[in-house]
């Protein structure tokens, strides 16, 4: 789930690819049964979005390979949030 409008397609191309990235490692973390808790969900939650709210406010260009937009950022904090919620779902279903 997106919460926030993007206003370009490159974007658009990051938001996608660090959303796609989270969902893949919960994939591989799932073939091999691992699980986050919630806490260390809403921690990563919190550390994507601080990046993306620094990267926002930054006047610095983006350089480098380990620096992401904000954008790439919030994506992973959506993928994150939607672990999350499947994670609280299915622990329902269990009681």
């Amino acid at each position: 789930m997106q919460d926030t409008p993007l206003q370009s397609t490159t974007e658009e191309r990051d938001y996608r690819a660090g959303f796609a990235l989270v969902m893949r490692f919960a994939d591989h973390a799932k073939l091999r049964g691992w699980h986050l808790t919630d806490r260390q969900l809403v921690h990563e939650i919190i550390q994507r979005e601080r990046a993306a709210y620094i990267r926002d406010k930054s006047s610095l260009p983006v350089v480098g390979s380990e620096v992401h937009s904000a954008a790439w950022n919030r994506g992973q904090a959506d993928a994150l949030r939607t672990l999350l919620r499947e994670q609280k779902a299915h622990s329902r279903k269990d009681f």
